[in-house]
């Protein structure tokens, strides 16, 4: 995230000298330019369950909040379910606790906050480290472009510009969770949750320039954030994000562009500002947080819809002719594009449906919070059907696909999907039946966390799953399962709890590290 490099002391160590379319309008309705919101009595609830969920920290000095969309607000709600169910309160969070996951390891306090020389791994490690992150990370954050990339490796230009030398540390970092090379840990532990430590750890945000222009390499720093949510200091993407965003700001990649040639360089920034958006939303709706920017405040393109491999620039290639998918080449980039319009959706889902204040000109008309409740959900489930009808057949859901690029990439998709409308706000608590009137939001919510499931469920076959939304789907079937306990309707309880262990399965393997 820089400032230009001088020569370094060492071979493997360098000093630092000081088709392309437009965003998704999902809504046409003016109505939904209000900001909607509960009533102050159910923000008061939100309160409450907020201040009891601050013992929920990982081990830090400080109480943690958690806003009303944050996923681990149902954790105490499936709680409170199981609570009212039994007639007993238990103290999970002390019983449940392990160290591995909770506290803080020895070698993430002792953080190289230095500008020394960088120390990179032996050439054969970065090698293999490079290729790892494009053949299992690029595909479905792409950031990067190889090709650029590995040449800038064998001109040696991460021994003499210290930001470059920074990307390729945080490239390194990630892709050390693919093997288990003894390596990529730090001396005096076998911990597999150290796997890339060596390399993250050189990484320093105190290298930004405060009187140059951000560069590039700044922005791709934010591959940090792909390191850390793994990490038990995940906590630390959430400034790392904010870092890059006014960076990018600050370098005006967030606005079109008009009579300027879309070059691979400036794709690389589009790419890099659309990750940041994507990553903001997704820890928005995770944590319950404000978003560092929301779609009102810039215009840019979307990444063009190109895999990199057909990214074509020399002396006689036209502007138009360096994007240009062959037409018989169905494009993995597709993916991501649709992803970005995904999260679109859902960063609108925490302005209209998760505000704190209720916009001024809701309350001028006199519309009721349940009204303004009711036709925003509407509005965003007619969203998110268009949504679904836009994806291209080569990235919808289909089991059966050969490709295990093109199975996760559509896995990934649609448990976000999914996990989009297990992530209400109207999720009954306990002693209340619904906060919609005629709206079956329980019956929403366990539904789509079934589906979310049985779609992660493929994932088995290629060792990997998307975690967070597989989890809370989890969670939203304890809910169903305790609140139906309660209630004597415990229809298909057992097959939720089922369920539940199916998703402790996908989850276990990614526990090591």
């Amino acid at each position: 995230m820089d400032t230009t490099a001088g020569v370094t002391a060492g071979p493997l160590s360098v000093t630092p000298s000081v088709t392309s379319s437009t965003p998704l309008n999902v809504f046409t309705n003016p109505y939904l330019g209000d900001n909607l919101s509960q009533s102050d009595s159910e923000d008061g609830d939100t309160n409450t369950i907020s201040e009891r969920l601050e013992e929920l920290t990982l081990g830090q000095q400080f109480p943690r909040h958690f806003g009303t969309s944050s996923n681990v607000l149902l954790v105490q709600t499936v709680l409170d379910f199981k609570e009212r169910a039994t007639g007993h309160k238990q103290d999970i969070y002390q019983h449940f606790k392990r160290s591995e996951f909770w506290c803080t390891f020895p070698w993430q306090r002792d953080l190289q906050n230095n500008l020394g020389p960088l120390i990179f791994p032996d050439d054969d490690l970065l090698h293999d480290l490079i290729n790892d992150y494009f053949v299992h990370f690029e595909p479905y954050t792409p950031l990067l472009h190889r090709s650029t990339f590995e040449r800038s490796i064998t001109e040696g230009l991460h021994l003499r510009d210290f930001g470059f030398g920074q990307v390729v540390l945080a490239v390194c970092a990630v892709a050390s969770r693919c093997g288990n090379d003894p390596r990529n840990r730090p001396e005096g532990t076998d911990s597999e949750h150290s796997l890339g430590w060596p390399w993250y750890s050189q990484i320093s945000l105190d290298t930004f320039s405060h009187v140059e222009a951000p560069r590039l390499y700044d922005l791709q720093l934010c591959l940090m954030i792909i390191y850390l949510q793994a990490s038990a200091i995940s906590e630390s993407s959430w400034i790392i994000l904010g870092i890059a965003m006014r960076l990018a700001q600050a370098k005006g990649v967030h606005r079109k562009r008009p009579g300027q040639a879309r070059t691979i360089e400036r794709e690389l920034w589009i790419r890099a500002f659309w990750t940041i958006i994507a990553w903001d939303v997704y820890a928005s709706m995770f944590l319950g947080r404000p978003r560092i920017t929301t779609i009102d405040d810039f215009d840019v393109e979307l990444p063009a819809d190109c895999d990199q491999e057909f990214w074509i620039w020399d002396n006689s290639t036209t502007e138009t002719e360096i994007f240009v998918q062959p037409p018989d080449k169905p494009s993995k980039m597709s993916f991501w594009i649709h992803f970005i319009k995904l999260m679109q959706i859902a960063g609108l889902v925490c302005k209209l449906i998760y505000p704190i204040r209720k916009s001024e000109q809701s309350k001028v008309l006199g519309v009721e919070g349940m009204s303004r409740n009711q036709r925003a959900v509407m509005e965003l489930d007619s969203a998110l059907n268009a949504w679904v009808g836009s994806v291209p057949d080569h990235v919808k859901w289909d089991p059966n696909r050969s490709d295990p690029v093109s199975l996760l990439q559509s896995t990934m998709l649609y448990t976000s999907y999914y996990w989009m409308q297990v992530h209400r706000k109207f999720i009954p608590g306990p002693g209340r039946e619904t906060i919609l009137n005629g709206f079956p939001s329980m019956a929403i919510c366990a539904n789509a966390a079934r589906s979310c499931i049985r779609i992660a469920q493929s994932c088995e076959i290629i060792h990997q799953a998307p975690v967070p939304p597989v989890l809370i789907s989890a969670i939203m079937l304890l809910i169903n399962f305790w609140r139906d306990k309660r209630t004597n309707m415990s229809l298909d309880s057992g097959n939720d709890i089922r369920e539940v262990h199916k998703c402790f399965e996908l989850a276990k393997p990614f526990e090591k590290r």
